[in-house]
């Protein structure tokens, strides 16, 4: 049934976050007892100063856990009634009907109950969501798009609502960071209202006249950029009638892969084509083009928030963390939810849980197995697209994006052929980017200037091939041409050539064969028969080519 499958997809993020809050409200009781040791230890202002920052963490915390926990159980236990009344109805229902008899639906069942966790629902909730007709004609037509035997030409497919409820939940359990951040579905160009600075109260006589408050409110504009690419099935799954198994994987496929590209996006969108990571937000210098007509003034954060510490071989507690903790602390909560991410790669994440080894062993080791940061509090993401070293964050609550409805998908079998797989592509679109940069800092602690921008996968659909100004002359030696290349796309192109006839189709993005051979201008000697065409190509950072040339060879006679 639809509503119980839907209402288990609720709770599953729920049952894990509270299972999540308990581990850590089990720890808080040494936690106390560490900090009043340490209370009764501290000698010098800065000693004392440490500690008192880490108990007002800690009380933070511990109210946050019971808050949020309480918050979550109540929740739980109202989706639980939920679904206990619509699993009696099916039931009621299954028991009056007569059960399937076919061999089939007999193996189908199988499949549903090995996928009763991915959908969070019984198996009858299974078949009722493959039987709608919206899905089945979605699977359906999935299916067909195997028939073509070309490129893709047009021939879009969208996902029914139905279907993207589902993989909604899935998105956010897949991504890091989506979870964190404060995100909408919307329709159309939108804008979000942030409040300005908190107006100050005016104190008067008990019958004066009151004065006026002024709150100004500032408004990002949110416009609807594509986040996609593509999965490959394999054409057994295609085959299969079985449409649950079809579903899963679709579900599987995409909703990991949109998973990915929101959290570099969150951390380090660059605005062209995609939302405005905070990091990116941090690292500007002047206004930038994102920047709304109706945003406010913009304010330089590249030197207050974005920080270089070298303490990475200090050995001593207090002279590691007090520094970093004024770091991470520029991170101003206002407006926002007030819970702490930051954000580093796992070596980093194991790095400070080794510093943190000298303030005790197992509260070292009870922030690991929580994933917290040291002393200072909040959650630690392990994000590998971290530089070393680097740590970001804050208050992500303030990232502000908006999903637009509906995604499509659309089909080709020949990229995998040969593999014996059917390419699909996916699209979904956001915006976003950060409502007050305030509430964000990175700072690199290994002496280092913090990354502020990362490679994202280069659009090479949106792009146009480079044409490369290919002339020949004769070489040194007999039967040798050599070739001068200007109008390459970077600076040291990395260049290839193939001597015979010209390649057929060359498009931007394509990957060259083994037969191309490394081409430096002006250097390389080709031997070629006379008039034999040679092309040219720029490869990019990834291989990809980028840019094309030719020309005929007029090698050296005598």
């Amino acid at each position: 049934m639809l509503k119980v499958l839907m209402l288990r997809a609720r709770l599953k993020p729920l049952n894990e976050e509270l299972e999540t809050l308990t581990r850590a409200a089990e720890g808080f009781k040494t936690r106390e007892a560490e900090l009043a040791a340490d209370i009764d230890a501290a000698q010098t202002d800065d000693e004392r100063s440490v500690v008192e920052n880490a108990v007002a963490a800690f009380d933070a915390e511990v109210s946050e856990n019971e808050s949020r926990s309480a918050e979550l159980r109540t929740q739980i236990e109202a989706i639980e009634a939920e679904i206990r009344t619509a699993e009696n109805s099916a039931e009621s229902a299954r028991r009056s009907a007569t059960p399937p008899a076919d061999h089939e639906r007999e193996v189908n069942t199988m499949v549903f109950n090995t996928r009763a966790k991915m959908f969070g629902s019984t198996a009858e909730a299974q078949q009722a969501f493959v039987d709608r007709e919206d899905v089945k004609e979605f699977l359906q037509r999935f299916r067909g798009f195997r028939e073509q035997k070309r490129s893709i030409s047009g021939i879009e497919l969208g996902i029914p609502t139905v279907f993207m409820d589902i993989l909604r939940p899935e998105i956010v359990s897949q991504s890091k960071l989506l979870s964190r951040i404060y995100c909408k579905p919307l329709a159309g160009k939108a804008r979000q209202n942030v409040a300005g600075a908190v107006p100050e109260a005016v104190w008067t006589e008990a019958v004066g006249t009151l004065n006026e408050m002024d709150i100004v409110f500032t408004q990002l504009e949110m416009d609807g950029y594509k986040a996609g690419g593509y999965i490959a099935i394999p054409n057994s799954d295609l085959e299969d009638d079985n449409d649950l198994e079809l579903a899963a994987t679709i579900y599987e496929s995409l909703s990991a892969g949109i998973a990915l590209a929101i959290d570099k996006a969150i951390v380090y969108g660059t605005g062209a084509k995609m939302p405005v990571g905070f990091v990116t937000r941090l690292a500007a210098t002047a206004q930038p083009a994102w920047w709304g007509s109706n945003q406010g003034e913009f304010t330089d954060l590249h030197n207050s928030h974005v920080l270089r510490l070298n303490i990475a071989t200090v050995d001593t507690v207090s002279g590691f963390f007090r520094p970093l903790l004024s770091a991470l602390g520029k991170a101003e909560p206002k407006y926002s939810d007030g819970k702490l991410t930051w954000i580093m790669n796992r070596t980093t994440h194991m790095d400070i849980l080794t510093h943190a080894l000298g303030v005790d062993a197992s509260a070292a080791i009870l922030a690991g197995m929580n994933n917290t940061m040291p002393i200072i509090g909040g959650d630690i993401v392990e994000l590998e697209f971290m530089a070393d070293k680097d740590i970001a964050g804050g208050y992500l609550s303030l990232e502000r994006w908006v999903e637009r409805s509906g995604a499509t998908v659309a089909s080709s079998d020949i990229p995998m052929f040969i593999q014996d797989q059917t390419v699909f592509k996916i699209t979904a679109r956001y915006d976003g980017k950060p409502a007050r940069g305030e509430g964000f800092v990175i700072c690199n602690y290994g002496n280092l200037e913090p990354t502020t921008s990362v490679p994202f996968g280069t659009d090479y659909a949106n792009t146009r091939l480079n044409t490369l100004i290919v002339t020949a002359a004769a070489g040194s030696e007999v039967g040798a041409t050599v070739l001068t290349v200007t109008g390459a796309v970077t600076n040291n192109p990395k260049l290839v050539y193939l001597a015979k006839a010209t390649p057929k189709g060359i498009k931007i993005g394509d990957t060259v064969g083994k037969e191309w051979a490394a081409l430096t201008s002006s250097t390389t000697a080709i031997t070629a028969e006379a008039g034999t065409p040679i092309t040219v190509v720029e490869l990019d950072k990834d291989k990809k080519v980028i840019s094309v040339g030719s020309v005929v060879s007029v090698p050296k006679t005598t």
